[in-house]
C-alpha cells in the first residue's frame, strides 16, 4: 500500500510540474454528489470474519480550476464507515453490526490527464479531516434487533487521512457530470477506550456528481 501511494503521488508531482500556460485563466466551480461507500475498518484485533458494509454517501464541493489540467478541490461528505459479523456457533444467530458516521472533508489536488476532450479522464489525491458524528453497535439476533449501543464517547472526535483515486468528466447538455471512485485511508488510531486496541476507517467511495 506505501508503494502504491508513493507511486500516485510521483505521477501527481510530475504532472503538476508541467509548465503551463502564463494566461490560463482560474475559474470556480461548485456542485454536488452522491453515491456508495463500500468500507470495512480496521480493528488491531480483526480475526477475518469481518465483513465490509455498503452505505449511501452525498455531498458538496467547490473547485478552482488553476487551468485547464489542474484544480484544487475542496468538499464537505457524508461518509459511513464500518463493518459487521455473525456468530452462528450457536443454535441463535447473533450479528453485530458497527457503523461511524463522518463529515469527512478532503482538500484535493485533481489533474486532467485529457483536459480538451470530451471525457476527461483525471487523478486525484489530498488529505481530509473526519469529523465523527455518530456511533453505533448494533446487534441483532436471529434478524431482529435487540441492541443500539452509542459509543461515539469511546472515540476520538476528528480523524485524519488520504484520500486518492479518479474519475471522468463529461458535458451532458450544458451541465458537466462526473464520476468519482476514490479510496479513504485513514491514518491515525481513532479508538480511545482501551489503549491495547487501535482503529482506523477505510473506505471504497463511488459517487457520480454535478458541477455548476
Amino acid at each position: 500500500m506505501k508503494k502504491g501511494l508513493t507511486v500516485f503521488a510521483a505521477v501527481l508531482l510530475v504532472a503538476a510540474l508541467v509548465p503551463q500556460p502564463a494566461a490560463a485563466k482560474v475559474t470556480f466551480n461548485l456542485g454536488v454528489k452522491a453515491g456508495v461507500s463500500l468500507s470495512n475498518i480496521s480493528w488491531s484485533d480483526d480475526d477475518g470474519q469481518e465483513k465490509s458494509i455498503i452505505r449511501p454517501t452525498f455531498g458538496v464541493l467547490g473547485a478552482v480550476h488553476l487551468s485547464p489540467m489542474f484544480a484544487v478541490q475542496a468538499e464537505l461528505n457524508y461518509v459511513t464507515v464500518g463493518e459487521w459479523w455473525e456468530d452462528t456457533e450457536s443454535v441463535d444467530v447473533w450479528k453485530i453490526v458497527e457503523n461511524f458516521g463522518y463529515l469527512q472533508i478532503p482538500v484535493l489536488l485533481k489533474v486532467r490527464l485529457m483536459p480538451e476532450s470530451k471525457v476527461a479522464p483525471f487523478l486525484s489525491a489530498g488529505p481530509f479531516l473526519g469529523i465523527l458524528l455518530s456511533a453505533h453497535e448494533k446487534e441483532y439476533l436471529n434478524g431482529e434487533l435487540t441492541d443500539d449501543f452509542e459509543w461515539k464517547s469511546y472515540f476520538k472526535s476528528t480523524d485524519f487521512g488520504a484520500a486518492f483515486g479518479g474519475g471522468a468528466e463529461f458535458m451532458v447538455s450544458k451541465l458537466k457530470v462526473f464520476v468519482d471512485l476514490r479510496f479513504n485511508m485513514g491514518l491515525t488510531n481513532v479508538y480511545t477506550y482501551l489503549t491495547k486496541y487501535s482503529m482506523k476507517t477505510r473506505a471504497l467511495v463511488l459517487t457520480g456528481g454535478i458541477l455548476f
